[in-house]
Formats: structure tokens, sequence, C-alpha cells
């Protein structure tokens, strides 16, 4: 199995494309086949996320939860004070410019270990000046589609989240079809694009170097629940604050 240089990639295109998160340096890593329990507890959390009432499009498709916490590089995860999210207009010209008041992460969702071992094997692979602590907003995201509307993963369109770098992560994606995330290059072109179909598939994106955005999605058989769930984690390096 091929291994994936992650910083280079980085360093070179601006973003890396994670299979089942298969990561460490030395070996291919699945966090969800060594605690499959865990993960199972984790991912079941998406079912009660609340509906985002912050959608300026009118839409009914999407429910999150957000909490924000340091990431100490000893392995500490700390979780800060709740707090609304707040984006500008530049980054996000469809819901920017306000403060967003999103119900946090549950107890038992922050507890659980697999949420900590997603940012102890992330975090390193764009360490690239030894930072030794990053603020790591964190968003549970589960985008829904029926017969009357599409759900948008990114209704704000091509963007980018003011964050350092950003890990993109599916869950679970029931009876849809699309969904694709796209990558652009500084000039909004189009440098690459590809559906997350299995758990643990993810992005990572260096935020400061290109832009993304994902494509709507829409229900295989419109009798069906059909949802796409994703974990994003966008870091912020307080030594650039």
């Amino acid at each position: 199995m091929e291994h994936i240089d992650i910083p280079k990639e980085l360093k070179n295109q601006g973003y890396s494309l994670l299979q089942g998160l298969k990561i460490t340096d030395s070996q291919w890593t699945n966090i969800i086949l060594t605690m499959p329990e865990d993960y199972q507890q984790f991912h079941q959390s998406w079912d009660d996320l609340p509906a985002d009432n912050f959608l300026s499009d009118g839409g009914h498709y999407r429910y999150r939860r957000y909490s924000v916490f340091n990431w100490i590089m000893n392995d500490d995860l700390i979780l800060l004070p709740h707090e609304p999210h707040f984006q500008s207009t530049y980054r996000n010209n469809m819901n920017g410019g306000i403060y967003r008041e999103f119900e946090p992460f549950k107890q038992n969702t922050i507890n659980n270990p697999v949420l900590k071992s997603f940012i102890q094997l992330i975090a390193p692979q764009f360490s690239f000046n030894n930072e030794q602590s990053w603020r790591v907003q964190a968003h549970q995201f589960r985008i829904v589609a029926n017969a009357e509307e599409a759900g948008n993963p990114s209704p704000e369109g091509i963007h980018r989240d003011g964050a350092d770098f950003i890990l993109i992560m599916v869950l679970k994606r029931e009876n849809i079809t699309g969904g694709v995330n796209h990558i652009y290059d500084e000039a909004k072109r189009l440098i690459f694009g590809s559906v997350l179909t299995e758990a643990g598939d993810a992005l990572l994106i260096d935020d400061q170097s290109v832009w993304h955005g994902v494509s709507e999605i829409y229900p295989v058989d419109i009798d069906k629940p059909a949802y796409r769930d994703v974990l994003v984690l966008t870091f912020h390096n307080h030594t650039m604050e």
C-alpha cells in the first residue's frame, strides 16, 4: 500500500486526500477499525444535532453542533468556554458578519477517545514549525436531502474558513449522490475533486493557500432518509494570532 507524505502534499499542493485516516509516518492506522465501539458511539451523536437556524437561503437541510478546544501537543485536549461562531463576510459571504450561536458538543462526545485520537494523529502532520498548541474549532454537521430540497454542505460556495488547516472527514453517506469536495487555487480555478465515500475518508486542507467547496447532495431513493455526516476541525496556530 502506497505511503502518503502528508506534510509534503500540503506544502506542494495545499491539500492531502486521506483514505480512512491511515496516516502515521511508519504505518497505516485506522482508528475506526481499532476502536469500533468507541467510534460507533461517537457517530451516534450525529443523530442528536439541532437544526442550523442561520441559513440565510432559508434552507432546512443543515444540523450542527460547535465547540472550541485547545490542543496541547503533550496530548491535552482542553474544552474552552462556549462561544458563538463568527466568520467575516470575506470568508463567508452568505452567513458571515454575525455571531452565530450553536449548541455545543455533548459531554459524552467530548469524552469519547475517538475525537482526541483524530486530533492526535492529524496535528503533527502540519506542525511544520514545531508548534506546541492549536486552537481547534470543531463542527458536527449533518446535511439532509429529500424530494423537496437538496442538501448543500457549503451554501456559501467557494470559500475559506479563516483557519490555518482544515480537516473534513466523512462519517457516513446514507442514500445520497453528489457531495463532491472541490479544491481551488488562489485564482479560484478548480484543481481537485473527490467524493469522500467511506467512514474515515478525509481531506486535509491548507486554508491559507487554497479555497474549497462541496457540491449539493441529492437522495437516491426519495422515500428513504438521505444525509451526509461530517466532522470538520479547523486548526488555528496560536503563534499566528
